[in-house]
């Protein structure tokens, strides 16, 4: 048993009890904060549902810096949050940040690996630097994963 001197607290056994009744107010207090800190900095899935929901109204509305910034608002509430990474990946493609996308497209695709639409887009990035051996790799995947109308992508594969 060990006290602190002089700040009311005892420490048995890495526990923590408090002396007397205003000791255990302040450290309840605390605990109470520390709770509330917590919570309001963790995951909250409809906070990110808020900021994807916006963030898509920018993209559909070609204001994709806008976009990219709810998004990302979207990721940091929820950072499993797969769509939002794609589509953030999406307005990156759109405003020339191409290779910025890809790592959006490959984070959707750690996240969920069935996404076929990021697969796709990952096809399409490959394509557009003349690299057509991983486009096809990529859109041969997202084919295998389910997603129709590949024949024009795949065609021209080996």
């Amino acid at each position: 048993k060990v006290i602190l001197s002089g700040i009311g607290f005892i420490f048995k056994k890495n526990i923590i009890f408090a002396k007397n009744n205003k000791m255990k107010k302040i450290f309840r207090t605390i605990e109470l904060l520390a709770v509330i800190f917590l919570v309001g900095c963790g995951e909250n899935m409809e906070k990110s549902r808020n900021y994807y929901d916006k963030g898509m109204d920018y993209l559909y509305s070609t204001q994709y810096e806008e976009a990219i910034e709810y998004f990302t608002k979207a990721i940091k509430y929820h950072s499993e949050n797969f769509e939002a990474y794609f589509y953030r990946g999406c307005a990156k493609y759109n405003s020339m940040m191409k290779k910025d996308a890809l790592d959006d497209y490959n984070k959707a695709i750690e996240i969920n690996p069935k996404y076929d639409q990021a697969y796709f887009n990952i096809g399409l990035y490959y394509r557009s630097i003349n690299d057509y051996d991983m486009a096809c790799f990529y859109f041969k995947k997202a084919e295998e994963l389910g997603r129709p109308n590949m024949e024009d992508y795949t065609k021209f594969c080996r």
